[in-house]
């Protein structure tokens, strides 16, 4: 049987709302007994509660993952067609389920119990790794959302109102004590502790490393024009990357023959590819990943957008000038004809429309990316009874992020890019079996591939109805387009889009191919589909509005005021009014106008 990480029943809840969080019951027996933290075995239960928390991979049941759609980090990105926009949230809430200091308050209590007990140097050290890697990891989380945070390293008593209630810390100033977080606990954490892929040890804290940092680093660059803590945090992101691929942090990771299995497989234990993932077996723990994409109408479903994205198997852009490898996309066959074997192993190979078949994709495409073949039709692939392992953490992604922070420094000067660096990154993943593209080649300030350099016509050369938007570069351009294909459908689009000051991708206005899907001639699609199946549809039948009548792209969403649309302040989440009408009673009350919450700009 499969290994798996349980949840502790205690610390199920992953973050909750926050009225006054330190003066209500917590949400969990937190144990503040000084004899507990010298037994190793309560410390490590405790921990493993808290996987749950951060490693949530497919959820359970029918709790729906930010993997495809179905949540706003989803959705809030340009990969997605959708029948109903999401819309980022226009209003500032009064509550927010994500506003917590919670999970900071019982990570506090388990490093003070941990620094006073009387395990051994090596047991402490590993413990204080371990919780200070979660700290970071929920700092991390607090300061993507919403910015400047107050920063607590200790528990905070229920009647210290200076502290409970201190303004916000800047973000600079919380992510450089997450670096001093995750920095000690890339020190002392063990390079092996329990299962290999379902334990946090030394290469899951330098792969989360690499991810949080290259956040903040571009952020900074890209956002808060700080190039200062940009190049802090960017180096801080290429070197965590460094040492899980040199194996420094003490595993050796190498990319799989088989890039489907990564979102497919039925146990992942032993993957060369897989730094960490949840484990899921029948009647214990089991999801319904799977089952959203076979067995659900995809009203959300991949966008011309990101069907485009794709490179035809000879490493160009489809449009770039001379590529003879493109077919166009007047039939679905021609579209998927001689490009990036990843596109068909993320959407299927044939049109899905509405009023022809019950299971159809929004714009026609379908996506597959987590459909195991085998388990078509059998308990294991149904209902919310789904038994593939999901992956949390991977080796591509970590590469990815090198390539990313070794570029960003290049382009400030910093770093002086190689074609190692290439070989060792985008090149190795392309050199995926089951993918088999073609290496690019570094020179200069351009890349080419066989010969040809890469000039994609559709590179974004900054829009001019975004104030301030900047023209990606050629490199950054290709290393962008690297990681959306590769790691697409992971919940991580709209969170790179926040990152890089691209938010606009997301709108359906400024970005149209969000809005549209494939295209459609319905007389000769329905004489095909006819003529395959034995049936007698007629074109009128078809539920698709094409933007150019009987033939045309698939357009959902018709009505202006239906389609997303992005505003800056749409980058920091609000703060809850509730807790700003919070510290202003306190504030009063205790006569100290000092306490104080701000709001975000915009809100």
């Amino acid at each position: 049987m499969k290994a798996k990480i349980f949840s502790a029943i205690l610390l199920a809840a992953a973050v909750s709302s926050c009225s006054d969080f330190l003066e209500r019951p917590p949400m969990d027996e937190v144990v503040n007994n000084p004899e507990f933290y010298n037994n190793e075995n309560n410390v490590k239960s405790t921990v493993d509660g808290w996987y749950d928390i951060y490693f949530t991979g497919y959820m359970t049941s029918w709790d729906r993952s930010d993997f495809f759609e179905g949540t706003n980090v989803a959705e809030w990105c340009d990969d997605l067609a959708q029948q109903e926009a999401t819309f980022f949230t226009t209003v500032a809430p009064s509550e927010s389920d994500y506003w917590d200091f919670s999970t900071v308050r019982r990570i506090n209590i388990l490093i003070a119990g941990v620094e006073g007990s009387t395990l051994p140097e090596e047991t402490k050290n590993h413990w204080l790794g371990v919780g200070r890697f979660f700290r970071g990891m929920e700092y991390s989380k607090l300061v993507r959302m919403f910015g400047d945070v107050p920063f607590y390293d200790k528990e905070v008593m229920s009647d210290d109102v200076a502290q409970l209630y201190k303004p916000r810390d800047s973000r600079e100033y919380v992510m450089d004590k997450v670096l001093e977080d995750f920095t000690f606990a890339a020190n002392n954490v063990r390079t092996s502790d329990g299962t290999d892929g379902l334990t946090v040890n030394r290469s899951v804290v330098d792969a989360y490393m690499s991810k949080v940092f290259l956040f903040e680093g571009t952020w900074q660059k890209y956002r808060e024009k700080n190039n200062e803590y940009a190049e802090k945090y960017l180096k801080a992101a290429k070197d965590a990357a460094a040492r899980v691929m040199d194996g420094t942090s003490g595993k050796t990771y190498s990319i799989s023959d088989d890039y489907k299995a990564l979102t497919t497989s039925l146990d992942l234990a032993g993957n060369k590819e897989i730094i960490l993932y949840r484990s899921y077996v029948a009647g214990v723990k089991t999801h319904a990943e799977m089952s959203w994409q076979i067995e659900q109408v995809q009203a959300s479903a991949p966008s011309k957008s990101l069907v485009e994205s794709y490179l035809t198997t000879n490493g160009l852009p489809i449009h770039q000038s001379g590529n003879s490898d493109y077919k166009g996309d007047k039939t679905i066959k021609d579209e998927l004809a001689n490009r990036d074997p990843r596109l068909l192993a993320n959407v299927a190979d044939s049109l899905c429309l509405n009023g022809v078949v019950a299971l159809y994709g929004i714009g026609g495409y379908l996506g597959n990316r987590f459909i195991n073949e085998s388990l078509i039709g059998t308990a294991d692939g149904q209902s919310n009874t789904n038994v593939t392992d999901a992956p949390i953490m991977k080796y591509n992604e970590v590469l990815l992020n090198y390539i990313e922070a070794a570029a960003e420094l290049a382009d400030m000067k910093l770093y002086s890019l190689s074609q190692t660096d290439f070989d060792n990154t985008i090149n190795a993943i392309r050199k995926r079996a089951s993918v088999n593209m073609p290496a690019l080649t570094f020179s200069g300030n351009q890349l080419s591939v066989n010969g040809v350099v890469i000039n994609d016509p559709d590179r974004d050369l900054g829009n001019p109805n975004v104030p301030g938007d900047y023209e990606v570069s050629p490199i950054l351009w290709e290393i962008r387009r690297e990681r959306r294909v590769e790691l697409v459908y992971e919940g991580l689009r709209f969170d790179d889009l926040r990152r890089w000051g691209k938010l606009w991708y997301s709108d359906m206005v400024l970005n149209p191919k969000v809005n549209m899907g494939a295209y459609v001639d319905k007389a000769a699609y329905v004489a095909e589909y006819n003529a395959a199946h034995g049936t007698e549809i007629k074109a009128d039948q078809l539920a698709v509005v094409l933007d150019g009548g009987e033939t045309g792209y698939i357009i959902p969403i018709q009505a202006q005021s239906l389609k997303r649309t992005f505003a800056e302040k749409d980058y920091l989440y609000p703060i809850p009014k509730g807790q700003i009408s919070l510290y202003k009673s306190k504030a009063d009350q205790v006569g100290d106008q000092s306490l104080k919450l701000e709001q975000n700009p915009g809100w």
